[in-house]
């Protein structure tokens, strides 16, 4: 299956914007590879029968699809009398091979540059819940896009973004009630209750009923990080919590959260934010 992928960080860079009807069912999708574009498509009304290589696809109302640069794609069927469809011609990423995924499970209190320069795996298809919210997102793409003003391509491109990261937390969404989904949720709720707590291995094993090397493991690979490396998120951003809200100092602060010296603190502290904890707090406005 050819995945269509973008940086998080990077807008997608419209190439065409535009909406479709065959009235008479004359036409079918075209036959081509298309180097550096990228393909989305929204079925209004009707269906598209597509083949992606050895791929094929029958989107109806209210479905959609994304089409790989550099990958042959063309119609099967004409389409049906009345077909009606959007689309959105991107140029694609460079390799992204070697970014680490975004992950739902991002869901630190502290943003981090590394979410920023993960990357996003689209759903190759799908259907939209709510096909009038979609519809309106879509025009207002193409609005901007033929719009005169010097700022349409930003301005189509934003929009885009946002559309495309509305379908691909939908998908994640519709993922979570899978039986990995569950356990990382127990994992981080978990931590969550007991972020004041020095943890071990038995603690997890005890709470989740499971072998703590499968947690470990599973953890890692659908978060990208390690179970201790969250929970040293956690206890930086009280960090970080403390330092706006009071005039505690870095040794009272490591104190106040556990840590058995302020060094070992600022190392954790660096390692998680990037910087040490005195630069921080030159950075930051704190209420005192």
């Amino acid at each position: 299956m050819y995945k269509v992928k973008l940086q998080a960080n990077h807008l997608p860079k419209i190439r065409e914007a535009g909406h479709m009807k065959d009235t008479k069912g004359t036409l079918r999708h075209p036959d081509r590879t298309m180097d550096r574009i990228s393909v989305f498509f929204y079925v209004k009304q009707g269906a598209i029968h597509v083949f992606e290589n050895e791929n094929e696809y029958r989107i109806q109302a209210g479905g959609y699809l994304f089409l790989k640069n550099n990958t042959p794609h063309w119609g099967g069927d004409f389409y049906t009398p009345g077909t009606e469809w959007y689309y959105i011609h991107f140029y694609a990423e460079p390799s992204l091979n070697e970014e680490e995924e975004f992950s739902p499970f991002h869901n630190s209190p502290i943003l981090l540059d590394s979410i920023y320069s993960s990357q996003l795996t689209f759903p190759k298809s799908g259907s939209v819940s709510q096909r009038e919210y979609t519809e309106k997102q879509l025009s207002s793409i193409i609005h901007a896009f033929e719009s005169p003003s010097a700022f349409r391509a930003l301005q189509a491109c934003s929009l885009t973004y946002q559309f495309f990261i509305d379908l691909y937390s939908n998908a994640i969404n519709s993922q979570a009630g899978t039986s990995s989904s569950r356990v990382i949720s127990r994992i981080i709720e978990f931590l969550h209750r007991n972020k004041h707590a020095k943890l071990v291995s038995r603690d997890f094993e005890d709470a989740l009923e499971m072998n703590y090397a499968y947690l470990s493991s599973l953890f890692k690979k659908q978060t990208g990080k390690s179970i201790t490396a969250y929970k040293n998120e956690l206890l930086i951003a009280q960090a970080i919590d403390l330092f706006k809200t009071s005039n505690l100092n870095v040794t009272e602060v490591s104190s106040a959260l556990g840590f058995s010296n302020p060094y070992y603190f600022s190392r954790v502290f660096k390692r998680v934010t990037g910087v040490s904890p005195s630069v921080y707090i030159s950075e930051i406005y704190r209420n005192q």
